[in-house]
């Protein structure tokens, strides 16, 4: 299993050093303090999601860029190996973090039952594909709604605000793959 504190630390310590930024700077791009980003980055603290958002965010990273271990040609991902990204009753699994040379990422989403996700818009012109493995999905798009059953696949362009919704009694399971241009 992947240790994410482990990988969050690398992964901050090579953009500081490929930038050539002090903690300092990092301390002023993020709205991070610098005693805990020298904390996470030693790997000696466990950030929250909301400290990872702020990394992310100040970075102009997404936050799977900032979690996903790099430099593989081949990767098996069990679903084991994944810490979930758990927000109220939606679940969020990072399969395929955001690739710069690919320009997309992929993740397995779960929401529970009356369940909701509001996704701000995504980069210009990014694309984003559904596929619902169990259940049924409703996004909400420009005031549209739309409804993706189990064994259904939904494209659309993401770069606008956008709704998941869950109106089933049961969990809906699906994936999901952004293409950013």
């Amino acid at each position: 299993m992947y240790n994410i504190q482990n990988i969050v630390a690398k992964n901050i310590l090579n953009y500081r050093k490929k930038h050539q930024l002090s903690l300092d700077k990092l301390a002023t791009m993020t709205g991070v303090s610098k005693n805990m980003l020298s904390q996470i980055e030693k790997g000696a603290s466990n950030p929250t999601i909301t400290t990872l958002w702020k990394i992310a965010n100040g970075l102009h990273l997404s936050l799977s860029q900032l979690t996903a271990v790099n430099d593989e040609s081949i990767d098996f991902i069990d679903e084991s190996d994944i810490i979930p990204i758990i927000e109220d009753q939606v679940a969020i699994y990072p399969y395929f973090p955001y690739d710069d040379q690919k320009k997309f990422e992929m993740f397995k989403m779960q929401i529970e039952s009356g369940g909701k996700m509001i996704s701000e818009p995504h980069h210009p012109e990014s694309e984003e594909y559904i596929i619902v493995s169990a259940g049924q999905l409703e996004i909400a798009i420009n005031s549209e709604k739309y409804t993706i059953n189990s064994n259904q696949a939904f494209r659309f362009k993401s770069d606008v605000t956008h709704t998941y919704f869950n109106p089933l009694d049961k969990t809906v399971v699906f994936t999901a793959t952004i293409y950013y241009q």
